[in-house]
């Protein structure tokens, strides 16, 4: 019948899409970026909750290993929050150099629109400190 919820509720739906459509062509799709300059430099924070690893220090790259994947930073990222998984988070301090490795529990991480980027670990050791 044309009085049942399920009839109402089509009609609604069809009235909002109706009401949508026009605002949907007018606007373009806008792409966000940050405002700020692009940053040549990388600045690290690296913290677990009774200890700093890293504060303010200039990298090249970091390799994190985020909830839904494992991704790089470097200057000039997109900003971003990420739940790390429990992983190696990667330090490359140098461009050319090794990279400097530590396992983590699990924590966060966040890229700001300035180049730094803060990983916050429950807990974190140095790989090469570790036993097998």
């Amino acid at each position: 019948s044309l009085d049942s919820p399920a009839s109402i509720a089509r009609s609604r739906i069809m009235f909002a899409v109706r009401a949508v459509r026009p605002l949907a062509r007018a606007a373009p799709a806008v792409r966000a970026f940050s405002e700020a300059p692009a940053a040549s430099v990388m600045t690290l924070n690296f913290s677990l909750p009774h200890m700093n690893i890293y504060a303010d220090k200039t990298v090249d790259r970091v390799i994190i290993p985020g909830a839904e994947g494992v991704y790089g930073v470097t200057a000039g990222h997109t900003p971003i929050v990420s739940q790390l998984k429990p992983g190696v988070v990667e330090i490359v301090h140098e461009a050319a150099g090794e990279a400097e490795k530590y396992f983590v529990s699990g924590g966060f991480a966040l890229t700001h629109d300035t180049s730094v980027t803060d990983i916050s670990a429950f807990e974190a050791g140095k790989l090469d400190d570790l036993d097998a």
